[in-house]
């Protein structure tokens, strides 16, 4: 949608609001949205025979990608979940007053919820994809949660209740922003200070204005006219920039090294995720001798063991990648020489084809010149016995180019699966090895806590018994170690309760890490085998389609019933 579609579909909707939500399904109830009513929203649009198909076959919700529900008279949000697939969604012209219940649709493009009774902007976190949002019509007062829409193009909020300026200034990070409607508010009528110039000077990325293009004089007047305020602005927003920043790398990083199922495994993440939510490693850390110290070392050895793991992974992830693009091009090569020996015979076929149907096309001329008030029967009987027999060449060729074509599928496909067989060994084979290595990496990192809740647990009983010795009443002794004073063992039991709690820990990043390497082998070579399957069936009606064309074309211009033959 453009510009100016969205502005003239706007300008409509306005025009016709008040009368439309009088007169449109006046006779509905008010509810909610439920699956009755989007099977009914979606048959009703497909016409004559693809409705009839449409309602004689269970309805596939997850491959809608457009749904308007519009004066319904729809009063909340529930359901969507059933279409995770939604790319344009319209709930215009309803009587919605929450934004709710929309997290599944994450590849939600289009978005209207314009003339309803909204009154706060919210829940529109997992709207990932979304690129034009309408909540023109509705009850918002302030410009809110709306900054994490980065893929935001089209953005209107015309004729609601906003007075006040709060929340513009967040638009300044959607840096994908080319278009914003704030018209017929409060805020958009202060003629002293128009909101175009405001708009102008705050959201420098912002190419239209209420759909009207902002001109550079806009631009430097109001630069001018709000240099101290936008001076201030900028100053504050240097931290958040810095974090958005910080926070876009280590989402890009996840990505990227999650990918190779050592994601947090770049830094000191797994460490620092051991002592969280750690009572006992809190209380042991709290004699502050030279416990710290200790924990300085083997925070910088778990360190060199957890980069080595990283690092295995990204050696062995680029492994797996370049067999898989070795794989792909193989079996490319494969379907495009068993293509080239298809069109061969094909184009071979065609030309019999054409000489046949030239012997066809001679006969038919021949017999138009003759009187067609005296017919001949002889010369009918050897016209219809040359067609019979043209008939029984045509489908003699046309069932040797069946086989043909068929023996060269069925052999791709015996080879692609073969191969498949051979590929899914060959990387299991990467992948076990890449497990092998992270778990002697693992050991080495298990080991590592071992003797660091040794070494510290003698060295807080040492401690604590000097401080003990030098106050019997434990008065030096910190909080947390008050009970070594009724218990020497309390100590001890302090440790082996964090060696579980971190141990636990760290088995569970070593399965995680195990379980996905695991899942992603047989993923991958689950979706070979069935884009191997779907492929073959493709092309196998495709071959089958292709000789009942020719069939036909035949049966047609010779007038000769077809034949009871399977090609």
């Amino acid at each position: 949608m453009t510009l100016t579609d969205n502005f003239n579909e706007e300008k409509k909707a306005k025009d016709q609001a008040s009368a439309l939500k009088k007169i449109i399904h006046k006779d509905i109830e008010p509810g909610v949205i439920d699956e009755e009513m989007i099977v009914n929203i979606v048959l009703s649009g497909f016409k004559d025979e693809a409705g009839r198909l449409a309602r004689s076959e269970t309805l596939d919700l997850n491959s809608v990608t457009i749904l308007r529900l519009e004066f319904l008279k729809i009063l909340k949000i529930d359901h969507l979940w059933v279409m995770p697939n939604l790319k344009i969604l319209s709930l215009a012209f309803n009587q919605i007053d929450k934004i709710e219940n929309l997290d599944m649709l994450s590849n939600l493009i289009e978005l209207n919820l314009s003339f309803n009774y909204i009154k706060k902007i919210e829940n529109l976190d997992a709207l990932i994809k979304l690129e034009i949002l309408s909540l023109y019509g509705n009850q918002i007062r302030v410009l809110e949660n709306i900054d994490s829409l980065e893929n935001l193009l089209i953005f209107s909020v015309g004729e609601n209740l906003i007075e006040t300026y709060k929340g513009i200034e967040r638009l300044r990070f959607l840096k994908s922003l080319r278009s914003f409607n704030i018209e017929e508010n409060p805020i958009a009528k202060d003629f002293d200070n128009p909101m175009r110039i405001y708009i102008a000077a705050f959201l420098p990325d912002l190419k239209y204005y209420n759909y009207a293009y902002i001109t550079p004089e806009e631009r430097i007047q109001g630069r001018k006219k709000y240099k101290v305020e936008l001076r201030d602005l900028e100053e504050t927003e240097k931290t958040e920039i810095a974090d958005r920043k910080r926070r876009a790398k280590e989402k890009l990083d996840e990505t990227r090294l999650s990918e190779c199922f050592v994601e947090y495994l770049n830094g000191h993440q797994l460490f620092d995720s051991l002592f969280e939510d750690d009572p006992e490693g809190v209380a042991l850390m709290s004699i502050e001798t030279e416990v710290n110290e200790l924990k300085k070392d083997y925070r910088e050895e778990a360190f060199h063991i957890t980069q080595r793991i990283y690092k295995i992974g990204i050696e062995q992830h680029e492994r797996r990648q370049k067999e898989i693009t070795l794989f792909m091009e193989a079996i490319k090569d494969g379907q495009e020489a068993a293509q080239k020996k298809g069109i061969a015979l094909i184009d071979e076929f065609l030309e019999q084809k054409q000489a046949i149907f030239k012997r066809v096309n001679d006969i038919l001329s021949k017999t138009s010149q003759d009187d067609p008030d005296i017919p001949n029967l002889k010369e009918i009987a050897a016209r219809e016995a040359a067609f019979t027999e043209i008939h029984i060449e045509f489908n003699e060729i046309t069932s040797k180019l069946k086989k043909a074509l068929m023996y060269i599928e069925i052999q791709l496909y015996e080879r692609v699966e073969e191969a498949n067989s051979n590929f899914e060994h060959i990387i299991q084979d990467f992948t076990n090895e890449f497990i092998e290595l992270v778990q002697a990496q693992f050991v080495l990192l298990r080991d590592a806590e071992s003797n660091f809740n040794e070494v510290l647990s003698e060295s807080v009983q040492r401690n604590a018994t000097l401080l003990v010795a030098v106050s019997p009443n434990g008065d030096s002794l910190p909080e947390p170690l008050k009970n070594f004073l009724h218990d020497k063992d309390y100590i001890s039991s302090l440790a082996l309760g964090m060696k579980d709690l971190h141990m636990h820990r760290i088995d569970a990043r070593e399965d995680r890490l195990i379980t996905r390497s695991g899942t992603w082998v047989k993923d991958l070579c689950e979706k070979l085998q069935r884009d191997e399957v779907k492929r073959n069936r493709s092309k196998i009606s495709e071959i089958t389609y292709f000789l009942q064309i020719q069939r036909d074309e035949m049966e047609k211009t010779i007038n000769i019933p077809q034949i009871d033959e399977d090609i």
